[in-house]
Formats: structure tokens, C-alpha cells, sequence
């Protein structure tokens, strides 16, 4: 019996995608002239939504993933109000 090779963790951090988190968090604050606050929460939701997905690259993005984040975090909140 050969041991088994430990499989390595799906990488968190992606260079491209930090890029895009940052030019958006920039038009949020300076062109929609948003509020710290409300950046920081925009923030919150991408790594909500990057822990959804499991990290998937932007690129591999589609409307049907927004739409199952949507609905996950309904039922998230409706289960928090119970």
C-alpha cells in the first residue's frame, strides 16, 4: 500500500484578483464617493463571496454564481432570524 500524498490547499491569494478587489474598492471611494464604511463592507462581501466560491479566478466568474451567493446568503440571514 503506497501512503497517500497530502493534497495541497486550494490557494487563497490571487494576484490578478487583488488587483481587481483594489481598482473597485478605488471607484467605489472615489468615483461613487462612498464612505470608508462602506467600502470596508464591500470588502466583507468579496471574501464572503470568494469563500463561496472557493477562490475561483474572476475570469470563471457567471451571473449563476450571484445569483446562488444571493439565495445562500438569504438563507444564511433567514436561519440567523429563527
Amino acid at each position: 500500500m503506497t501512503p497517500k500524498t497530502p493534497v495541497p490547499p486550494m490557494p487563497t491569494h490571487n494576484p490578478e484578483r487583488e488587483r481587481i478587489k483594489r481598482r473597485y474598492f478605488a471607484y467605489l471611494k472615489e468615483a461613487k464617493r462612498r464612505g470608508e464604511p462602506s467600502v470596508d463592507s464591500a470588502a466583507m462581501v468579496f471574501s464572503r463571496f470568494e469563500t463561496y466560491t472557493k477562490f475561483r479566478d474572476f475570469k470563471a466568474f457567471h451571473r449563476e454564481q450571484a445569483i446562488a451567493f444571493k439565495r445562500h446568503l438569504a438563507e444564511q440571514s433567514g436561519a440567523a432570524c429563527d
